[in-house]
């Protein structure tokens, strides 16, 4: 069974007619046919000469004759500032986090250099935090009635020096195989608290400087990608539920301290998603197209309308599309189709910039509240575009390009976060998959002469 997913604003309903229409319905017929018992004439039967007799043709369009994918940055928003640290495996894509502390400054009236000895330390804990969304991956316990996220295993490992941000997304640094966490049980998602082995912590705080950290899932961890705030994090109220009110943001240390009664937090200098794996998108529309967030990608697909007459009404147009629900994920989102000024294309392997995207845009259709994972078919009125192709308006060639709900796009920009937050990511058949799964432009026209008689 399709599932086509979301709502597309611009579509009417049916209006019904009360009461009151019908009676100045009625009234208005007993004046045209008159009160009496005459049979009616044909007076005026003759100035009706000309009937609407025009047949709807189709065009199929299913080959694709320029597709490219374009990755997407936003220079305000660099990827060492992004708001989720990403860890997990998924769609062959891996990421571990990365993150450095700072121990130059930690001595403070109340809790001076003698305060922190084993004596006085009881536990050390890495504390990183979910959002609600990761939080509930997984679904319902048959015997709770609870949500539960994926359950994890952590690893901590310090790093051979504190990491530089200029590298990633890439490889993972040098680490010492050592594993910090003294209690590495798998647990479920949530707020995550990491037991930290004290004899290491306390040689971090005794020779001062930066200390980093990798953070992986242990072996026998649920699969999938899951997001974590960073420090950097924006949306504390609105992606993570109930806080409490000292929480800090991002990762942080949590020590409690046994004659001061009290725990503080050291929060990170620097944290990081390593994205040591990512999953290629398809170069070559044969093998699909994909729409992604948090490292923006969105496909650029130009298709082949050569046979489509000249001097036509273009009634209906739609870019059919299946997405592969089995190898997609993530959160609930928009996607938007725009016309695209191939002026702004990238030289392959490029990015474009969200201004630029934002330039060489033109929306047409979309759809909100699209499940990665549940929505299939999804038909988008491409009408108005096809229609000023036929008139002609453009100079040069225009293309589609299929985005996620961004700034640009405001009717479609629903959420409180940007793409940049959740790791999303659609797959989309291609032009080898079977006739009813390709990529396709459904266009029924009429021919302008057979409705005008050749007029103007």
């Amino acid at each position: 069974m399709h599932r086509t997913g979301g709502w597309s604003p611009g579509l009417t309903g049916i209006r019904k007619c009360g009461a009151a229409g019908l009676v100045v319905l009625g009234a208005a017929l007993l004046l045209m046919v008159g009160c009496s018992s005459d049979d009616p004439s044909l007076v005026g039967s003759g100035l009706v000469e000309t009937h609407l007799d025009t047949q709807l043709d189709t065009l199929l369009a299913t080959a694709v004759i320029q597709f490219q994918p374009v990755a997407v940055d936003d220079p305000d928003v660099p990827f060492d500032k992004q708001e989720l640290l990403y860890m997990g495996s998924q769609g062959g894509t891996s990421s571990a986090l990365l993150v450095n502390f700072d121990f130059s400054d930690v001595f403070t009236d109340s809790f001076p250099e003698s305060a922190w000895t084993s004596d006085n330390i009881d536990w050390v804990k890495l504390q990183i935090i979910m959002p609600e969304f990761y939080s509930s991956l997984g679904g319902l316990e048959d015997t709770e009635e609870t949500e539960k996220g994926l359950s994890k295993g952590y690893e901590v490992f310090m790093l051979d020096a504190p990491f530089d941000s200029t590298a990633f997304p890439g490889p993972l640094p040098a680490f010492d195989n050592t594993d910090l966490n003294i209690n590495p049980e798998i647990t479920e998602a949530g707020e995550v608290n990491i037991d930290i082995s004290l004899p290491f912590f306390l040689a971090w705080v005794q020779n001062g400087g930066q200390q980093g950290l990798l953070i992986r899932e242990a072996e026998g961890s649920d699969q999938g990608l899951v997001g974590f705030a960073s420090r950097d994090n924006l949306h504390m109220n609105s992606q993570f539920g109930d806080l409490g009110e000292n929480t800090t943001v991002g990762p942080a240390l949590r020590v409690q301290f046994a004659a001061q009664d009290s725990i503080i937090s050291l929060a990170s200098a620097a944290d990081i998603s390593s994205f040591h794996q990512v999953a290629d998108v398809p170069g070559d529309i044969a093998d699909g197209f994909a729409v992604q967030g948090c490292l923006r990608n969105y496909p650029v697909l130009r298709f082949d309308v050569s046979s489509l007459p000249q001097n036509v009404a273009i009634n209906r147009a739609v870019l059919h599309v299946t997405n592969d629900t089995t190898t997609s994920f993530g959160n609930l989102s928009s996607l938007v189709v725009s016309e695209f000024n191939l002026d702004y294309l990238p030289d392959p392997g490029d990015t474009l910039t969200l201004e630029d995207l934002d330039l060489a845009t033109y929306t047409i259709s979309g759809m909100t509240s699209l499940d990665p994972t549940y929505n299939d078919v999804m038909q988008f009125n491409v009408t108005q575009a096809i229609q000023r192709l036929v008139n002609s308006v453009y100079e040069g060639e225009k293309a589609f390009i299929m985005t996620l709900g961004e700034d640009a796009f405001p009717v479609y920009d629903l959420s409180t976060v940007d793409p940049d937050f959740y790791f999303n990511r659609f797959n989309f058949f291609g032009s080898a998959a079977a006739d009813s799964l390709r990529p396709q432009l459904r266009i029924t026209y009429s021919g302008v002469d057979e409705l005008t008689e050749g007029g103007e």
